[in-house]
C-alpha cells in the first residue's frame, strides 16, 4: 500500500485506485499512449531534470560544450552569455577555464548554476499556471521541466487544459507536439523525457485505463551494443527497439538517449 501522505492523498482524491508501485517512493502512471513512467514523488527540481538534460557531452561532465544548435552550454542545459553572470557567481577566478572548456563544473557548481537558471522557469510557469504553487512537487517538477525545453510553455491548449484541472487530457495534449512525433520517429530521447512529464500529469489526471510500460533514460556509451544494453538493463532487445522506434539494432550511435 502506499503510504499516507500529500502525494497519497491526491492520488485518493482523485480516485486513482489502479495505480501500481513501481518501488519506494514511485507509482506506476498509466498513460493513455500507453504509456507508463515510474513517478517519483520527493524529488527535487535539480533530482528530476538533470538526468534527462544532461550533464555535459558523454563522458565529460561539467565541461563547457557545444550543443546541437553550436551554441557553447555547460552544466544542466546551461546557456553561456557574453560576461555571463550566474556562471561567474558559481565559477569564480574559475570562468575562463571553464568557458573555454579547459576545467569542468563540479557536481556543487553545476546544481549551484541550475538553481540559479530554475528561477526563471519557475516564475514563468507561475504566470502561465496560476494554480502553480498549490500543485504538489512532482507535478510542479514536470510543468517546470516542460518549461525548460520550451515544448510546455509554448503549448498553449496543454496550457490551457492544464489551467482548467484537466491533467488527464493535457497528458494527451502534451505529447500531440512535432518536436515529440519527431524524436520517436528519430530515436532520440526528447521523447522519453516528455512521455515521463506526461505521464505525471496523467497520474495527476488519474488516468489508470492502460498498459504498463516502465520507462526510464540510458545514454549509449563507446562499446554499447543493444544487446548489452539489453542485459544491463533487463530489458529485451525488442522492447528497447519498439519503445525507442529503432528499426536496424546495429544502428545506435554515442550519446544518442534511450528510454528503457
Amino acid at each position: 500500500m502506499l503510504q499516507e501522505g500529500p502525494f497519497t492523498n491526491a492520488l485518493a482524491a482523485l480516485g486513482i485506485i489502479g495505480a501500481t508501485i513501481g518501488g519506494t517512493g514511485q507509482v506506476q502512471a498509466k498513460m493513455p499512449t500507453p504509456i507508463t513512467q515510474a513517478v517519483k514523488q520527493d524529488q527535487s527540481y535539480y533530482e528530476y531534470i538533470a538526468p534527462s538534460e544532461g550533464k555535459g557531452k558523454d563522458g565529460r561532465p561539467g565541461y563547457a560544450y557545444k550543443d546541437h544548435k553550436g551554441y557553447l552550454t555547460v552544466g544542466v542545459g546551461h546557456l553561456v552569455l557574453r560576461n555571463d553572470r550566474a556562471l561567474k557567481t558559481v565559477t569564480g577566478r574559475d570562468y575562463s577555464s571553464v568557458v573555454s572548456g579547459k576545467k569542468p563544473l563540479s557536481e556543487r557548481q553545476m546544481q549551484q548554476l541550475f538553481n540559479i537558471d530554475v528561477k526563471a522557469k519557475i516564475a514563468a510557469a507561475q504566470n502561465k499556471i496560476p494554480s502553480f504553487n498549490s500543485l504538489p512537487q512532482y507535478v510542479r517538477n514536470a510543468i517546470v521541466d516542460g518549461f525548460f525545453r520550451g515544448d510546455l510553455s509554448g503549448s498553449k491548449d496543454t496550457l490551457a487544459l492544464i489551467n482548467k484541472g484537466d491533467f488527464k487530457a493535457a497528458a494527451k495534449e502534451y505529447l500531440n507536439h512535432a518536436g515529440y512525433r519527431t524524436s520517436k520517429e528519430e530515436g532520440t530521447g526528447v521523447a522519453g523525457r516528455m512521455e515521463r512529464n506526461a505521464a505525471v500529469f496523467a497520474t495527476f489526471g488519474g488516468d489508470t485505463t492502460s498498459q504498463t510500460v516502465e520507462t526510464d533514460f540510458y545514454t549509449v556509451k563507446s562499446g554499447d551494443t543493444l544487446s548489452k544494453i539489453s542485459k544491463q538493463s533487463g530489458k529485451s532487445i525488442n522492447d528497447i527497439m519498439k519503445l525507442n522506434n529503432i528499426t536496424n539494432p546495429n544502428k545506435i550511435r554515442v550519446g544518442q538517449r534511450l528510454s528503457i
